[in-house]
């Protein structure tokens, strides 16, 4: 049987699977809502979006996985394989990296000062205008992003099934809003939970039998191999190629440092939990759980390329393919292993993987991945650019913070339109080679419908370097101009607004002012009190 790209369709079984899928994690999160949360009350604002900060540590790892790894992972990932080959999977040394940045530089910072919101911090390092400038990035990553996270679900499911694309998106919006609204972080936290272990069962069973449709491990890497999509040999430092080691491994390292760093998804869980040492450990656990996942929809990219070649190098699946890829290779699959259900379970995955995350028109992109990226860097860059301002320059003030975010934001979002149009008019980078069975067939042949030289040349950067690109405009500028128009303030001269890494370096009264700030915080009775000169210097976890 040919995998042609074509596949789809819906079985009882698959109905069945998918139905009792969403509705055991979606019912779980609304019990909690209703039920569950009778034994431990909403007692105030900050209960309800910390979940008393005395969340499990596991519970909320998977959350953060879950904050993360959404449809466009699952979906995009697989088809960037298909098409390019694996160096994109060398982004997993820069999860791994950032990780290590963010328990080191930011999250001392955060859980020092205990605050219900990142953005908090803003206000007390700068002003409440830097913060409403954060607070304005902020909604405008979750506008161009959030879009998306529930489109392509939702297009995975009309695929599938048939349905209105747009009636699944109201849908997974109002489920979602549901159980959010009801029960507050606790019963977002413990829905991620299931809906994350249901992602991974579906992407897992896709890889495993994928690799059996197709004849096993050696048969998917003997054929991967022959194309060159398992060379991870391209160290070029050419920021226009769309794949390279350095582009996936520093690209991918600031890309994810900015979204783990400081972006409120991720902080809200972080100080949830009780103490410092234990968001160290979810966010370890996040960091396997995302190299897992990104991992696995690699291999299965990979294993439907070996079926494409293997069928006959059927010229509907010829690449460039888009983020179809994906439901049509489970569909293939479905049917060659005898599997009813395997399809309702993927999707099941999927959609939930667009509930935990949860402009311009999506309906006819293609290469989500790079899409998202490429957008939701806008923003996330720089945000992460002020927050390290803030954190690691003691001599950068209000304006050199707003103006750092403004340069920061208005280069990344410049690159990021420029280059979403420069594909619009067929710039496009070219696939990695067929096999030579393929290859034979002229209609393989890829073109370029552009000249590349024509194109502006920051319009035809990689995505991965979008991000770096952002970060890197609003320090060098936030520096720049703290340093030529910002006036000391002592009172913002504290220790403990900055991170440990830069204490040496901050001026003496800074370390005289420490813990000033905190002090003047509303003292909570689950809050340490704030009597030492530094919190971090009391905690038995603290940053040596």
């Amino acid at each position: 049987m040919s995998f042609t790209m074509k596949e789809g369709g819906f079985g009882v079984g698959d109905y069945v699977a998918f139905g009792v899928l969403c509705a055991s994690s979606c019912a779980g999160g609304v019990w909690y809502s209703a039920v569950g949360s009778r034994s431990k009350a909403v007692v105030d604002l900050k209960d309800y979006l910390l979940g008393g900060k005395a969340m499990s540590t596991f519970p909320v790892a998977m959350s953060l996985i879950a904050s993360y790894v959404s449809g466009v992972t699952i979906l995009g990932t697989p088809a960037e394989i298909y098409n390019y080959g694996s160096e994109y999977w060398l982004v997993v040394v820069g999860v791994t990296l950032s990780c290590l940045i963010v328990a080191t530089v930011y999250l001392p910072v955060f859980c020092t000062l205990r605050l219900s919101s990142s953005y908090e911090y803003l206000e007390l390092r700068f002003n409440r205008h830097v913060r409403a400038v954060a607070s304005v990035l902020f909604l405008l990553d979750e506008v161009l992003f959030l879009p998306m996270v529930v489109y392509v679900p939702a297009l995975a499911f009309n695929q599938l099934t048939g349905f209105n694309v747009f009636a699944v998106g109201g849908v997974m919006v109002l489920i979602c809003g549901l159980y959010t609204v009801l029960g507050g972080l606790r019963a977002v936290v413990w829905t991620d939970s299931v809906q994350t272990g249901v992602m991974f069962i579906g992407v897992l069973l896709v890889a495993a039998a994928g690799t059996l449709a197709v004849g096993g491990v050696s048969a998917v890497v003997s054929i991967a191999n022959e194309s060159g999509r398992l060379e991870i040999s391209n160290w070029s430092f050419s920021p226009y190629e769309r794949q390279t080691g350095w582009g996936a491994i520093f690209g991918g390292f600031l890309y994810w440092t900015c979204f783990n760093s400081v972006n409120q998804t991720m902080v809200q869980r972080y100080i949830a939990l009780p103490s410092k040492r234990k968001a160290i450990t979810a966010l370890f656990i996040f960091c396997i759980g995302a190299i897992l996942a990104i991992s696995l929809c690699v291999w299965c990219g990979l294993a439907a390329w070996g079926a494409w070649v293997q069928g006959g190098c059927d010229p509907s699946g010829s690449p460039l393919v888009g983020d179809q890829l994906l439901p049509a290779f489970v569909t293939y699959v479905a049917e060659v292993q005898h599997l009813p259900g395997l399809s309702g379970v993927f999707l099941a995955g999927v959609f939930g993987a667009g509930l935990r995350s949860i402009h311009f028109n999506t309906k006819n992109m293609e290469q989500m991945t790079s899409v998202a990226t490429a957008l939701s860097a806008i923003a996330a860059s720089a945000t992460c650019g002020i927050f390290t301002l803030g954190m690691s320059c003691w001599w950068v003030g209000p304006r050199g913070a707003a103006a750092g975010g403004a340069a920061g934001a208005l280069l990344a979002g410049a690159v990021s339109l420029g280059s979403q149009a420069a594909a619009a008019s067929g710039l496009r980078a070219l696939p990695r080679n067929f096999t030579e069975a393929c290859s034979a067939n002229a209609t393989f042949i890829p073109e370029q419908t552009i000249d590349p030289t024509t194109i502006f040349p920051l319009f035809r950067l990689s995505y991965h370097w979008i991000a770096p690109l952002g970060l890197l405009a609003t320090i060098v500028v936030g520096m720049i101009v703290g340093w030529l128009f910002d006036k000391p303030d002592p009172s913002k001269m504290d220790a403990e607004l900055f991170t440990p890494v830069v204490w040496r370096l901050l001026p003496k009264e800074a370390h005289e002012n420490a813990g000033m700030t905190r002090q003047a915080l509303p003292v909570k009775a689950e809050s340490p009190a704030p009597s030492a000169r530094l919190i971090l210097e009391q905690l038995p976890d603290k940053v040596e």
